[in-house]
């Protein structure tokens, strides 16, 4: 009735209430939603959603709290900061990890993940966004700094293929040219099309 604008800015000041009253609530995987996290994510309050997933015992493992608070830093510090949180959901949640994009809204992760999609030889459905960290590298070698921050996951065949990444940017800009070949034969093993496209590049 009054648009989405004026009824989210109605709402803020109950999602706050809400957020105040459960603060002392322990994290419940059977019932997300009601965790004071997600509840100050629907009132902006981006700081104590994110003081608010630091009280869940390895939230960094659980793809709930793991998402809070990708979404808290993207609104708290931009982007840059946020790489290695998205890349460890997109291992551990693809689906967690497109739905925050989404969310996001962010026009120059749009425009990567665009391309990563239209070049991309995988799945063809959501589990592909796993390789993005991956591939992103290839694209973009400067978020190396960033990436290798990414605590280790589940140690699945998309963040075994970030890693060797890291390792072949690390050898190249060391000039290390005679070690690169073992490499580049472990990524080719983990996915050909992604090895054909880093190959491209060089």
């Amino acid at each position: 009735m009054w648009g989405e604008q004026a009824g989210t800015r109605w709402l803020l000041p109950l999602w706050r209430e809400l957020a105040q009253r459960t603060t002392s609530l322990p994290f419940r995987a059977d019932s997300i939603d009601t965790h004071a996290a997600a509840l100050w994510l629907k009132a902006g309050g981006w700081s104590d959603a994110r003081d608010a997933v630091l009280t869940i015992e390895s939230w960094r493992r659980i793809p709930a709290p793991l998402a809070w608070m990708a979404e808290a830093s993207y609104q708290l510090d931009a982007l840059e900061e946020t790489w290695p949180l998205l890349a460890e959901l997109a291992w551990l949640a693809p689906d967690r990890c497109a739905g925050l994009v989404d969310r996001m809204g962010d026009k120059s992760l749009d425009s990567l993940l665009k391309k990563f999609y239209a070049s991309f030889e995988g799945a063809g459905d959501i589990t592909d966004i796993a390789w993005f960290p991956a591939w992103v590298l290839i694209e973009k070698p400067a978020l190396a700094r960033l990436l290798i921050t990414a605590q280790p996951s589940t140690q699945t065949s998309p963040e075994r293929a970030m890693r060797l990444l890291l390792e072949l940017l690390s050898l190249e800009r060391q000039g290390r040219h005679y070690e690169l070949l073992d490499y580049r034969k472990k990524l080719q093993g983990l996915h050909a099309s992604l090895y054909l496209t880093y190959m491209s590049t060089r």
